[in-house]
């Protein structure tokens, strides 16, 4: 397969930001976010004509710059650590003609080859004063009129949440239906968390390694998940499907990484990412952009493959019990929190003789990146990044898609091969099955 760029621009703003909004102030978490983007691509099948695709292209582009006067940050550069210069100097957009069809490519779809239908390299860490785009698109066209749109979003002022409502306006305008706009809110969560100086913060356990990964792709369908629901439901346990998935992914992860260490004594702590907007409730709950979120962090020893899934779920959901809207609240209120016993127990810092091993669990689910719609219906599939690159290791991100949920896995190669010979996992998991569309 070869995927050809036939045109790169700057899209910017269809208005120029107004005089007050030309500096936006960046959030205390937005400043622990890395410098990386994070890459989605939505696969809409037989859109339309190889004819009519500049007119899908032209209709993008036009929606895309009446998009970004209402999300104008995302047409601005970062200015320093703590802002962004709203300049409007737009975002990237680019097309490319790929010389198979749709079906083809998701048959089963080459992972190998996701990251050339996204316009940039995803997961790259980047130093903090290097200016980049806050966002660059990529308009795939197959030959059979099917269309793949990749995106990369720079991950220091948007989360999943906050990506997803800026799809939605986009999509929204982009097929005349501008009633569904979801209105943006920039300033609520830099006033309650502001930025502060940092320095001498309690230190934090958890440890992200840098290394050539290998991802793969395991689909959980509806009947997997709910028997995962099943063998980890008791009368004082009822888990959703995320931590009934997560845990069992959790658990076949840290048996593949165990059966490579040296040292097996060593724990492991899992990080699940928290959206922290549902547990602080309003006025956080809708429109607020920014990167709402904080870590659930769970030590989990002795872990091995006949360890029950039920008791990692346990695990879970005493962490999460941890992170309330009390415990937002002294973040919020507390100018002292980051410096606190309370937070360095949060952190886990007492475990750091132990030298941990660190796994990273992320929920797509729920964000409705499956129901954005430019004009000719829903996605047939979403997809994450693929390729073998140096990137943070030991993590899943979990998706929702017609047929449950994909979890893309990102693990060292050695480390993988040994996951996908785990017949025990692969009795849940289907690795990389074909996409119908």
């Amino acid at each position: 397969m070869e995927i050809n760029i036939t045109s790169r621009e700057t899209i910017k703003p269809s208005q120029p930001t107004s005089a007050e909004c030309k500096t936006l102030k960046l959030s205390l978490i937005d400043g622990f976010q890395l410098n990386t983007y994070f890459p989605l691509i939505l696969y809409y099948s037989k859109t339309t004509s190889l004819q009519g695709f500049s007119d899908v292209s032209t209709q993008l582009k036009k929606s895309l710059s009446e998009a970004l006067t209402i999300f104008y940050p995302l047409a601005g550069r970062r200015r320093d650590y703590v802002s962004i210069d709203c300049n409007d100097e737009g975002a990237i957009f680019m097309e490319a003609s790929v010389n198979t069809t749709m079906e083809l490519f998701l048959k089963p779809p080459n992972l190998e080859l996701l990251n050339q239908l996204l316009p940039c390299e995803p997961d790259k860490c980047h130093p903090h004063e290097e200016v980049l785009p806050q966002l660059l698109v990529q308009v795939n066209k197959f030959q059979c009129g099917g269309i793949a749109i990749g995106l990369c979003n720079l991950h220091i002022l948007l989360d999943a949440y906050s990506y997803s409502a800026f799809l939605k306006t986009w999509f929204a305008i982009c097929r005349g239906s501008k009633g569904e706009i979801s209105w943006p809110d920039f300033s609520s969560a830099a006033s309650a968390f502001p930025q502060r100086d940092i320095t001498g913060i309690r230190g934090c356990t958890f440890n992200l390694i840098e290394e050539n990964c290998s991802t793969r792709r395991f689909l959980f369908d509806h009947k997997a998940i709910n028997e995962l629901k099943s063998m980890s439901t008791s009368d004082e346990t009822k888990p959703t499907r995320y931590q009934a998935v997560s845990s069992f992914v959790c658990k076949h992860m840290i048996v593949a990484i165990k059966e490579q260490c040296c040292d097996k004594t060593r724990p492991n702590v899992a990080c699940h990412t928290v959206d922290m907007r549902r547990r602080m409730g309003q006025p956080f709950s809708k429109g607020v952009v920014g990167n709402l979120l904080w870590p659930a962090l769970v030590v989990l020893e002795g872990v091995n493959k006949n360890t029950e899934i039920i008791d990692l779920v346990e695990i879970l959901k005493e962490g999460f019990g941890k992170l309330t809207k009390d415990l937002f609240l002294k973040l919020q209120n507390d100018p002292g929190f980051l410096w606190s016993d309370e937070y360095a127990e949060l952190m886990l810092e007492g475990i750091a003789t132990k030298r941990p091993i660190s796994l990273v669990f992320t929920s797509w689910a729920n964000m409705g990146f499956n129901e954005v719609d430019f004009g000719c219906g829903k996605p047939c599939w979403l997809s994450y990044r693929g390729g073998t690159k140096e990137t943070t290791s030991n993590t899943a991100i979990l998706l929702e898609t017609r047929e449950g949920f994909e979890a893309w896995i990102r693990m060292s190669e050695k480390n993988m091969n040994i996951l996908e010979d785990d017949v025990d996992f692969l009795r849940f998991a289907l690795l990389n099955p074909s996409v119908l569309i």
